[in-house]
């Protein structure tokens, strides 16, 4: 979760550390043990939040990006496969380009929309869990998720 908030894989592990550590600290002021994952990953993206808000200094770039042109790559890896044949350099391109252009659409997202859109829909964490770590209703987990959803397919449209 820290590397996708941050966008680098160093920054990242630093804040997990911090949170970890965090968590160590106060686990005595944790009332309910069930709940030890959405309290954790509380701890852990408010460490994100607050590294990003006082000590992200000028942008890196990251292990997720190149990832992120890896995975544009793979695309069409499952269809091709089944199709019997391998994409073309176009399609290629394009499935890289797509990758780039929705990184970048993510991350200028606001992060009150960028947040729970990354845990539910990369982190496959459940609304409610979010809603929990965020400490909001489903409802507004929920409306988070549709409205980043809404920006991505404007932004992405000419690409779609």
């Amino acid at each position: 979760m820290a590397v996708r908030l941050l966008r680098n894989v160093d920054d990242a592990v630093e804040v997990a550390q911090e949170g970890f550590l965090r968590a160590w600290q106060g686990l005595g002021q944790l009332k309910e043990p069930a709940r030890f994952g959405p309290w954790l990953m509380r701890i852990v993206a408010n460490q994100a939040f607050n590294y990003r808000r006082h000590y992200l200094r000028d942008p890196k770039i990251s292990l997720t990006a190149a990832q992120g042109e890896q995975e544009g790559e793979q695309l069409f890896s499952l269809e091709s496969q089944l199709a019997g044949k391998e994409p073309s350099p176009e399609e290629q391109i394009g499935a890289v380009e797509l990758a780039r252009a929705l990184q970048e659409a993510i991350d200028e997202l606001p992060e009150n929309l960028r947040v729970p859109l990354v845990l539910f829909s990369i982190e496959k964490l459940p609304q409610k869990e979010i809603a929990d770590i965020m400490k909001c209703s489903i409802q507004t987990v929920k409306w988070s998720i549709f409205e980043a959803r809404r920006r991505l397919r404007k932004r992405l449209k000419k690409l779609l």
